[in-house]
């Protein structure tokens, strides 16, 4: 045992070293890097216990294809109550009989003479706006109401159903944007995209940002509301 350490000891460098049984360098391995925390991930664990389905609405408005929009979208089904998505259609309007004769001619005197026929009245929209969200009442729903101006529908083009998400600052009640939810058709319609932007600018007209929306209701955190704007076409 002593020679054999001796002879160890005659060699020289590193190799010497590992072959007399030195253990080899110890090498340190680099820390994983942290990796940054994901917004939405983030975002959705703040609202997912949550009670108030404005919430929920402004998750969807930041990530409206998320990872967890259908399941915001069944949280608030599930909190807000039944909302009839069809309302009834008016009463039609009685319409005079028409004559299919042709009226008699005038009188030989007056032959020639260009006569005045009343225009049609045009067509008339019925419009709607209903709660979703469970805070505005009908006075503030009539306000909004006298700040939308609907666009005209021609006849025949059915029934418009747009849910507008209004946002307000909880210290003033003032409102601070508005945003489209959803709706039962797409934009791509060029009569439903002018049906949908006229819901939004309702609330955003001057007369509506000076109400005071606090008075919609849902606690001192409340800071949004949900409104189904709905519009029909005459028949």
């Amino acid at each position: 045992m002593a020679i054999a350490l001796r002879h160890c000891i005659a060699l020289t460098g590193l190799l010497a070293l590992a072959a007399c049984g030195s253990p080899p360098p110890v090498v340190q391995t680099p820390a994983a890097p942290v990796r940054p925390a994901d917004p939405e991930l983030v975002f959705w664990e703040s609202v997912r216990d949550s009670k108030d389905p404005a919430e929920y609405y402004a998750y969807l408005h930041a990530y409206p294809a998320g990872r967890f929009s259908a399941l915001a979208r069944l949280r608030i089904e599930a909190l807000t109550p039944k909302v009839q998505k069809e309302a009834a259609s008016p009463p039609k309007a009685k319409q005079p009989a028409i004559s299919n004769r042709l009226p008699a001619p005038p009188p030989s005197h007056q032959q020639g003479e260009t006569t005045i026929a009343e225009a049609p009245a045009p067509p008339v929209n019925w419009a709607k706006i209903d709660d979703l969200s469970g805070r505005a009442g009908p006075l503030l729903r009539s306000q909004i109401m006298d700040c939308w101006e609907p666009p005209p529908l021609p006849r025949g083009a059915g029934s418009f159903r747009a849910e507008i998400g209004i946002y307000f600052d909880p210290a003033n009640g003032k409102v601070r944007g508005a945003a489209f939810l959803g709706g039962n058709r797409e934009m791509t319609d060029d009569v439903f995209s002018r049906f949908v932007n006229s819901a939004v600018a309702a609330p955003m007209a001057p007369a509506c940002r000076s109400l005071d929306l606090r008075q919609a209701g849902g606690g001192a955190d409340a800071a949004g509301l949900v409104l189904l704007f709905a519009l029909d076409s005459p028949p």
